[in-house]
């Protein structure tokens, strides 16, 4: 019997404005939950497996999605997959309808990749994940669209990585620091998925100046936050104002 208990697994969870809920969680945690057997601690580097309702402690995939997580060729794309999913839907259970099973929740794909609520497509929703966490939030506005990207914070990138990932003008106002690139990183990223282009759009059509976001040369009235996790990650949303 599983001893972790939801109320801690689900403990960091925030809204940055009203009408918006964030949650980032530990993905070892979610694997501890959830799966009857635990995937084998190396299997970032493995191949897949083959995933069926019994390998799990609770439904929560549906019958579609099983298929899709054992389409993946890789055993650490299938658990980022199902732990992302887990942790959107446990949230949308909570904050919509508490009263839908999990794995009725269905989540479809736009044309270029934004995610959207088969149930409630106007509910904006974003999902992301880096090293051992995965990270979603949900919006209860319909009127309010957003991003959201967690990063784990590696060693200073190289030169081609800065000239392809940001213009002249960025690095020249950018602090050259580990934490500050990957935090303008993240900040690109949740800004792409708030434009449902994702990396269709052309990384140099955006800016982060400081705090400010441009999106090709014209100012964005967005608002924005970023949150350091346990000084190895970092957390970035972009939203729109709070109406």
């Amino acid at each position: 019997m599983n001893t972790l208990h939801t109320d801690t697994l689900f403990q960091n969870t925030f809204s940055p404005q009203p009408g918006i809920t964030v949650r980032y969680i530990k993905i070892p945690a979610i694997v501890d939950l959830i799966f009857c057997t635990p995937p084998d601690p190396r299997y970032k580097t493995m191949a897949n497996l083959s995933f069926g309702p019994n390998n799990f402690k609770l439904a929560f995939l549906s019958t579609e999605e099983l298929a899709t997580v054992n389409g993946f060729k890789a055993q650490k794309k299938q658990v980022e997959w199902i732990c992302g999913r887990f942790s959107l839907k446990t949230l949308v259970k909570e904050t919509l309808d508490s009263t839908i099973p999990l794995e009725n929740i269905q989540i479809s794909y736009q044309e270029k990749g934004a995610p959207f609520l088969n149930a409630y497509p106007d509910i904006p929703i974003s999902l992301s994940h880096s090293g051992d966490y995965t990270a979603v939030s949900l919006g209860q506005n319909r009127r309010t669209t957003m991003g959201i990207d967690i990063e784990q914070i590696g060693k200073m990138p190289g030169t081609f990585f800065m000239k392809t990932a940001f213009t002249p003008r960025e690095i020249h106002h950018m602090t050259q620091t580990a934490h500050e690139i990957f935090r303008h990183w993240t900040l690109k990223e949740a800004f792409l998925k708030y434009i449902k282009m994702g990396f269709n759009e052309n990384l140099h059509m955006v800016e982060i100046i400081g705090e400010e976001i441009f999106h090709q040369k014209k100012k964005q009235r967005l608002n924005s936050w970023s949150r350091t996790i346990e000084d190895q990650y970092i957390l970035s949303i972009v939203a729109d104002p709070h109406i």
